[in-house]
């Protein structure tokens, strides 16, 4: 055999051993692959209560996205997203449509009688039906619009926890009812007025997939039967006893209640620390401060030291996820919650919230116009917020009380939800309390906005650079090459 058919045998050799490498790598990459998120806060992964829900899908779900290409500020984070959650589900089908160019097929998918907006995102299954508006996605900063700064920048991107609530809606079969209690001065659940009602907190709740009303509960003795969760948000008035004797009971029989209580300053009129609760929290042993915490140490600039800064964060489902992400709450005006020693038999309790340990709990109620001054008298630090009451082996939840007492309300109330974390402890304590436990631990992701301010100067050198630099370097690479051939 010639050495020229040796070279032409190995040659040949060699190429069908690399096709034969390929085609393997290629059929592992088929069966065996990995999705990356290289964003900077990774604000296309999913999050672990997603996953669980995508994994626990028994029918499918149909997702049709209405969104024009040039039209829609987030097209492309909705497409990276939902092939997110098409990879980690087959039960995920997703579509999309332009419905200026497909009225037909628009109106055929999803009704004539719905309206199909632009730029929206319709999930079904089933005969259920869940539209999903591109304002509800995230929330976007303006400042720089004025400026010159073309198209507003995401502040936080909100895609997953509106589609996962969707996906819900869609293949849950009964919706949690959650009731806030009204009659006591408590601000109004559909009052938008800021820093006094709960409209944010109300939508906040229905876009969980939970149904929200009010209770009258000013001398009820009864509460709503179908009450999965009821909310006492900040009241100015004593419970009653048949009202507040109505709670106990309901916690007794294995309800679930969310307390939001502020302090209470003395003056005329005012009514008592407890606010009527005091038989029910010593039943579960919860301590409810007369004092009002400050954190010198957490204030906020400008503002002063009784509105807290909180980033100590204790344990279970409620915080964990904060913790995680290391996000703070602030709570403007709040009173110290204390858990128990040794909690009542067959139950747990957590401590959620708690401030440094240069905070305390003043008690000096009376004098405050004279200063804050820690002494002995006071609440010493760090000082407990909240905290939370459930059955202590999860094997035995059904039929026990969960409980969670807040020292505050004000952080959920219209503008200030918006601040730090406070729309997700709100979301997570409710959705813990309504044993809706899927959608605990879903947080907003914030986008990495990065710029680069370059001087008249600096762009005419880039300029100059592009223009002459660019093709100067391609004609003296010629001459080298030219020069190197032709020896």
């Amino acid at each position: 055999m010639s050495a020229r058919s040796t070279r032409i045998g190995a040659s040949s050799a060699g190429v069908l051993l690399a096709a034969a490498v390929l085609v393997g790598v290629n059929y592992l990459a088929l069966r065996h692959w990995k999705r990356f998120d290289w964003t900077h806060t990774q604000i296309y992964s999913l999050s672990d209560t997603t996953k669980k829900i995508l994994d626990g899908l028994k029918q499918p779900v149909q997702v049709t996205v209405f969104m024009v290409p040039g039209r829609s500020r987030l097209l492309t984070e909705v497409k990276e997203l939902l092939s997110r959650y098409q990879a980690r589900s087959g039960k995920i089908e997703v579509e999309y449509l332009d419905p200026q160019r497909n009225p037909a097929r628009a109106q055929a998918l999803v009704g004539q009688e719905a309206g199909v907006r632009e730029n929206t995102i319709v999930f079904k299954s089933g005969d259920k039906k869940k539209y999903v508006e591109e304002d509800k996605l995230a929330d976007f900063d303006y400042a720089g619009m004025g400026m010159g700064g073309g198209a507003p920048a995401v502040k936080s991107f909100k895609a997953e926890e509106a589609f996962t609530s969707a996906i819900l809606s869609v293949t849950e079969s009964r919706q949690p009812r959650v009731y806030f209690t009204k009659g006591h001065g408590e601000a109004a659940l559909d009052s938008s007025e800021r820093g006094r009602g709960y409209a944010d907190a109300k939508q906040s709740l229905e876009r969980g997939n939970l149904t929200v009303g009010s209770w009258d509960s000013l001398g009820k003795a009864d509460l709503p039967p179908d009450a999965d969760l009821i909310v006492v948000a900040g009241p100015r008035t004593q419970f009653l006893e048949p009202e507040a004797g109505a709670l106990e009971k309901y916690l007794a029989g294995g309800g679930h209640v969310l307390l939001m209580l502020d302090p209470v300053l003395p003056g005329p009129g005012a009514p008592p620390a407890d606010l009527g609760f005091g038989s029910l929290l010593t039943k579960y042993g919860i301590k409810l401060g007369n004092d009002l915490v400050v954190d010198p140490a957490n204030a906020l600039p400008m503002v002063g030291a009784e509105t807290l800064l909180v980033n100590k964060y204790g344990t279970g489902p409620i915080v964990s996820s904060l913790s995680s992400e290391g996000l703070p709450v602030v709570l403007p005006l709040a009173r110290s919650v204390t858990k128990a020693e040794k909690p009542p038999e067959g139950l747990a309790e957590n401590m959620l919230l708690e401030t440094s340990p240069d905070g305390w709990g003043e008690t000096n109620l009376k004098d405050l116009d004279a200063g804050l001054k820690k002494d002995a008298a006071d609440t010493p630090g760090p000082v407990s917020l909240a905290v939370s009451l459930a059955a202590a082996d999860e094997k035995k939840a059904a039929g026990s009380p969960r409980l969670v007492v807040i020292g505050n309300s004000r952080f959920a109330t219209n503008g200030a939800i918006q601040n730090g974390a406070n729309a997700m402890l709100f979301a997570n304590a409710t959705m813990w309390l309504a044993g809706n436990e899927k959608q605990v631990g879903i947080a907003p992701k914030t986008p990495a906005q990065s710029s680069l301010a370059l001087t008249d100067a600096q762009v005419q050198r880039l300029g100059w650079g592009a223009i002459v630099g660019l093709p100067a370097v391609a004609v003296l690479l010629g001459v080298w090459v030219w020069y190197r051939r032709r020896d």
